[in-house]
C-alpha cells in the first residue's frame, strides 16, 4: 500500500506545478488565467524585451540595422592581428596617458637588446631613448615593461645619461624600492652608478633599514647594499639601527662591532640585546624562511648568540630550529647553524635533523655546510637517531664524500677527532665542550661524554668504512683526502682488514706507483702498515732497483718502503743497494743520495728524540748551577780590574775564564 500512496502524491504535485513559459528573457512575470492545459497546469507568460523571432528562429531586421547599412544575414568581418593590436592600443590609450610613450620606448628597447648590434648604433639608440625618457622616468618605472627599458639604459648608457635618470629619481628612492618593478631600477642604479650616487642612495635609507628589511620588495635592496656595495663604516651604520632607536639618529665616524660598544659602555648591553631580540623575532615570525637567507640577518643572529644570555639563546634556537636549511650554505649561515645546534635542547635537535632530511649528503659536501654536520655529530647524545636518520643518508654517498675535502671531514672527525691536520684553528676553537658567551657564562651542551659518543658512532660505521676502502681503493689512493680516509681507517677503524691489505698490494703496480707517488708515500708511513707484512710482500713483488732507474718518483717510494721494513730485512735491502750503487748514480736522480743515507737519517732522528727527552733534565741542572757561575764571573771581574796596566795579566784573565766555559759544556754533556 505504501508505494501506491507515493505514486498518487507525485501525480498531485506535478499537477500543481507552475510552468514558466518564456517568450523572452524578461524578469517580471505576469500571471494569467487564460487557459489551463490538459493536465490542469497553470501557465505564466513573460514580457519580452528582445526582438521577436520568425518561424525559422531568425531575428527580424529593424530600422537601426538598416540605418547602419548592414545587411540582415551578413556575418561580421574577422580582424587581422595588426587591426586587433591597434584596437587594443586605442582602448588602453584612453585610460593610460603614457601608453603611447611606453610603446615607442619598447620599440627602441628591442633594437638595443640585439647581440649583434654594433656599439655605435647602440649608442645612437640609447641617446634617442634618453631624449624620450626625459621628464617621464617617474611615470614609467612603475610598469613592468617600461622598468626594463630604463634598466637597459642604465646598463649601456654613459655617466651623463645615468645622471639624468638619477636626478629624476632623487628623493624618491624609498618609495620606488617598495614597488614591485621599481626596486629593480634601484638595484641597477646601485650597480652601475658612481660612488657618489651610491652614497646618496644609502643616506636616503638611513633610519629606515629596520622597516625596509621586513618589507617584501625593499628587503632585497637592503641585502644588496649590505653584501655587495657598503663599506665597513656603512655596514656598521646599517647594523646599529637594529640595536636601538638612538643608533638610527646618531652615527659613528669609525667602524665598530658590538664587542667594542659593550666594552666602552657595558650598561647598554641589556637594552641593545632586548631590542635586537624583539626585531629578530618580528623578522623571523613574518617571513623567516626568505629573510633567513640574507647575510644581514645572519650577522645579526651571530651577534645575538655571542652576547645574549644562555636562556635567550635557547629560546632563539627553538625558533630557528626548522629554518636552518635555507641559510646553512653560506659562511655566516653555517655559523648560525653551529650556534643553534649547540644551544638546542634534545627536542629541538630532533626537529633540526627532521628538517634536514634528504639534504644531509648535500650539506656534507658543501664548503661551509660541513660545520653544522660535524657539530651535530659532536653534540647529539641520541646516537641511535644519528645512525638512523643521518648515517643512513650518508652511507650511499660515502665513495663521493670520501674523495672531496669537505665531504671527508666528518669521516676524519670520527676517526681522528679535533685534529689540526683536518681542521683550521678557527673551526677547532668552535668545537668546544661547552658554550661561553661574552660575559663568561658557561652553558653545558650535552650530558654524555665525548669519547663515549664517538665510540658508539665509530663502532657502527667502522665496518662500512673498511668495506668502502676495500671496494674503492684505487679512487681513494688517487686523491689526497681519500688517502687520508684510507690511512685513518687502517689506523683507527675496528674490523677485519685482510681483504683491504690484499687490495692495496694488488693495486701497487708500476704505472700506479708513478702516477700517485705522493699518496703512496703517505700510505707507507702509516703505523698499521709497518706492523703488517705488506712492506715485505711489496719488496718481493717488484725489482725496485730497475724501477728506480726508470722514474725519479719511485726512488722516494722505495726510500719510504725501506724505512717501513723490519731491521733484518732493511739490512738485506741496503746491501743490494750498495751493489747497484754505480747503476743508480748514473741516472743522476735527486733522491738517489737519500737512499744511501738512510741509516744516517735514522740515527739523526734517534739523536733528535734523545736530545728532546734530555732537554728537560739539562735545564734543571743549569738552573741549579747559575749561582756558581755568577760567583765565578765576579771572581774574573776582580782579576781583570787588578791586572789592567800589564799585558801579562790579560792572559791571566783569559785563562781564568776558560774553566767556566768548560764546566758549562761538561754539565750540558752530562
Amino acid at each position: 500500500m505504501a508505494p501506491a500512496k507515493a505514486a498518487t502524491k507525485s501525480k498531485t504535485t506535478t499537477q500543481n506545478k507552475v510552468v514558466k513559459k518564456s517568450v523572452g528573457d524578461s524578469k517580471k512575470p505576469i500571471s494569467t488565467n487564460k487557459g489551463v492545459g490538459k493536465d490542469n497546469i497553470k501557465v505564466k507568460e513573460f514580457k519580452s524585451d528582445k526582438k521577436p523571432l520568425n518561424k525559422d528562429n531568425k531575428k527580424t531586421t529593424t530600422d537601426k540595422d538598416n540605418e547602419n547599412g548592414s545587411k540582415p544575414n551578413e556575418p561580421k568581418k574577422k580582424l587581422t592581428k595588426k587591426e586587433k593590436r591597434e584596437e587594443k592600443f586605442e582602448k588602453k590609450s584612453k585610460f593610460d596617458k603614457n601608453h603611447s610613450l611606453v610603446r615607442d620606448l619598447k620599440i627602441l628597447w628591442v633594437k638595443i637588446k640585439e647581440i649583434k648590434l654594433s656599439s655605435e648604433d647602440r649608442a645612437t639608440l640609447i641617446e634617442q631613448l634618453t631624449q624620450k625618457l626625459k621628464g617621464n622616468v617617474l611615470n614609467v618605472i612603475v610598469k613592468h615593461d617600461a622598468s626594463r627599458v630604463v634598466q637597459t639604459l642604465l646598463k649601456y648608457g654613459n655617466e651623463t645619461q645615468r645622471e639624468i635618470v638619477f636626478t629624476e629619481l632623487k628623493d624618491h628612492e624609498l618609495t620606488i624600492s617598495k614597488t614591485q618593478y621599481g626596486r629593480f631600477l634601484i638595484l641597477k642604479l646601485l650597480k652601475y652608478g658612481t660612488e657618489e650616487q651610491r652614497n646618496t642612495i644609502i643616506k636616503q635609507f638611513y633610519g629606515k633599514f629596520v622597516s625596509m628589511i621586513s618589507h617584501k620588495e625593499s628587503s632585497s635592496v637592503v641585502e644588496y647594499i649590505f653584501s655587495e656595495i657598503a663599506s665597513k663604516l656603512q655596514k656598521t651604520h646599517i647594523i646599529e639601527e637594529f640595536y636601538g632607536p638612538e643608533y638610527r639618529l646618531f652615527k659613528t665616524e669609525q667602524p665598530r662591532t658590538l664587542d667594542s660598544i659593550v666594552e666602552t659602555s657595558p650598561q647598554k648591553k641589556e637594552s641593545i640585546i632586548t631590542y635586537l631580540s624583539s626585531q629578530l623575532t618580528k623578522i623571523l615570525s613574518s617571513k623567516g624562511e626568505r629573510l633567513v637567507q640574507f647575510s644581514i640577518v645572519q650577522t645579526l643572529l651571530i651577534e645575538f648568540f655571542k652576547h645574549a644570555s644562555p636562556d635567550n639563546c635557547v629560546d632563539m634556537s627553538e625558533t630557528l630550529g626548522e629554518l636552518l636549511l635555507p641559510m646553512i650554505h653560506s659562511k655566516e649561515g653555517s655559523q648560525v647553524a653551529y650556534y643553534v645546534i649547540s644551544y638546542a635542547t634534545p627536542k629541538t635537535r630532533k626537529a633540526i635533523v627532521k628538517s634536514l632530511k634528504d639534504f644531509i649528503p648535500k650539506i656534507a659536501s658543501e664548503e661551509y655546510g660541513f660545520l653544522a654536520l660535524v657539530r651535530l655529530l659532536d653534540v647529539t647524545d641520541d646516537t641511535q637517531m644519528i645512525i638512523k636518520s643521518v648515517f643512513n643518508e650518508l652511507i650511499p654517498v660515502l665513495p663521493e664524500c670520501s674523495v672531496t675535502k669537505q665531504g671527508s671531514l666528518w669521516i676524519l672527525h670520527l676517526l681522528t677527532p679535533y685534529s689540526p691536520q683536518n681542521f683550521t684553528e678557527q673551526t677547532l676553537s668552535l668545537l668546544t665542550k661547552s658554550m661561553v658567551n661574552s660575559c663568561g657564562i658557561q652553558h653545558e651542551i650535552s650530558k654524555k661524554d665525548r669519547e663515549q659518543r664517538r665510540k658508539e658512532l665509530l663502532g657502527w660505521i667502522s665496518p662500512k668504512l673498511i668495506e668502502l676502502c676495500s671496494n674503492h681503493t684505487q679512487e681513494l689512493l688517487s686523491s689526497q683526502w681519500g688517502t687520508k680516509v684510507l690511512n685513518q681507517t687502517l689506523k683507527n677503524a675496528d674490523g677485519n682488514k685482510i681483504i683491504l691489505m690484499k687490495r692495496i698490494l694488488d693495486l701497487l703496480e708500476e704505472d700506479f706507483l708513478e702516477e700517485q707517488h705522493i699518496n703512496i708515500q703517505s700510505l707507507l708511513r702509516n703505523d698499521h702498515i709497518k706492523s703488517t707484512d705488506l712492506p715485505q710482500q711489496l719488496i718481493e713483488k717488484h725489482n725496485w732497483i730497475d724501477l728506480c732507474t726508470k722514474n725519479q718518483n719511485i726512488v722516494y717510494i722505495y726510500r719510504d718502503l725501506l724505512k717501513s721494513l723490519p731491521n733484518d730485512l732493511k739490512e738485506k735491502a741496503t746491501l743490494e743497494l750498495k751493489k747497484s750503487k754505480s747503476k743508480l748514480e748514473a741516472t743522476k736522480f735527486k733522491g738517489i743520495e737519500n737512499l744511501f743515507n738512510l741509516k744516517d737519517d735514522l740515527e739523526l732522528q734517534q739523536q733528535n728524540e734523545e736530545k728532546k727527552s734530555t732537554a728537560a733534565t739539562t735545564t734543571v741542572v743549569e738552573e741549579k748551577k747559575k749561582p756558581a757561575a755568577a760567583t765565578t764571573a765576579a771572581a774574573t771581574k776582580k782579576v781583570t780590574e787588578e791586572s789592567k796596566p800589564t799585558t801579562t795579566t790579560k792572559k791571566v784573565t783569559k785563562t781564568t775564564t776558560v774553566p767556566t766555559t768548560a764546566t758549562k759544556k761538561s754539565t750540558t754533556k752530562k
